[in-house]
């Protein structure tokens, strides 16, 4: 057994790439352009309580123009007879030259934020935020848009450990092509129905309904674990905890309720020396970014409280493998 708990925080940084597959009409560009201001707060909040989080980030967003772009969409994805994959071609054609003025699809100037603030790990979510489960015999294409996200972070000196799949669609059989690319670290999601991984066409309004009350009233358990539990055939699973939620004016008389659902969940997990997994986008906290920053800053300032009291320990997905497989190392 492990001695202390661990605190584990996941971010899925998109900006546009997350949402053009459904936003054709951009109704969400307020909170991807927000997300660039949320960021550097977001950053500022983990440097002040020693936060250590895992930013998995979509490979095109490491691209400097437009040209880098288009030139790895010509050596990866020539004759890719994929849905997805044309959905992403399409909206290529209509960025702008580079991030000053397309600021929506390009974000190295974020990237170098991340990498210059300490305790914070730059993972994988794909090149095209490709959908793992949507795309049916995804291997092939898989491989490329895997190909094409590690050349364009190899161009930046980073080299991706960890993973995780957009919309948390968890497809076991992509591990390979991920454990060839030297990624052997991947978030799974919660062991509870309402989080199995699904198509999108699978999902309905009941599931989505029963989350969202999941969030305040607990119906579904801590979905804490031992971190023993994370490996399994040379792959490092470590599934989400929870989803944290925007702050949402409509419900802001529920806030206290969602935030008592997670400090439950952290002290759980640290007074019996498991893993509570807290994962969200930075668009999330896009608009109401004042309301969303004070939230991150109260679990933050929780998980202090927990560290004093308990050694809780704050790590990323990368430092939480490498304890898993020391240990296993020493069986």
């Amino acid at each position: 057994m492990f001695e202390n708990g661990y605190f584990v925080i996941s971010l899925d940084f998109e900006l546009r790439w997350g949402s053009y597959s459904w936003d054709t009409n951009h109704a969400y560009d307020a909170n991807v352009l927000g997300a660039r201001t949320a960021i550097p707060d977001i950053l500022q909040t983990f440097k002040a309580h020693q936060i250590h989080a895992t930013w998995a980030t979509v490979g095109a967003l490491f691209a400097k123009s437009k040209s880098d772009i288009l030139g790895a969409n010509k050596q990866y994805f020539v004759d890719t007879p994929i849905a997805h994959i044309s959905e992403f071609l399409k909206e290529c054609e209509e960025l702008g030259e580079n991030e000053l003025i397309d600021p929506s699809h390009y974000a190295l100037s974020l990237i170098e934020q991340i990498r210059a603030t300490e305790h914070q790990e730059i993972g994988l979510h794909t090149y095209s935020h490709f959908y793992c489960l949507d795309n049916k015999e995804a291997a092939k294409s898989f491989q490329k848009d895997t190909s094409a996200a590690l050349a364009m972070m190899k161009a930046q000196n980073i080299v991706p450990k960890s993973f995780v799949f957009p919309r948390n669609q968890f497809n076991p059989a992509l591990l390979e092509v991920l454990k060839r690319s030297g990624m052997n670290i991947v978030r799974g999601n919660e062991n509870h129905f309402l989080y199995r991984e699904r198509e999108e066409r699978q999902e309905n309004k009941l599931h989505r309904a029963l989350r969202l009350v999941d969030s305040y009233v607990n119906i579904s358990g801590y979905h804490t674990f031992s971190p023993d539990s994370c490996l399994k055939q040379d792959v490092v699973n470590i599934p989400s905890s929870r989803f944290l939620r925007p702050y949402m004016k409509k419900a802001r008389y529920l806030e206290r309720l969602k935030l008592q659902r997670i400090k439950k969940a952290m002290r759980h997990a640290s007074e019996h020396g498991e893993v509570f997994h807290l994962w969200f986008h930075p668009h999330n906290f896009g608009i109401n970014i004042k309301e969303n920053i004070a939230m991150l800053q109260e679990i933050c300032e929780y998980y202090e409280y927990l560290k004093h009291e308990f050694g809780f320990e704050s790590i990323t997905m990368q430092e939480l493998a490498q304890k898993v497989e020391r240990k296993e190392d020493t069986l």
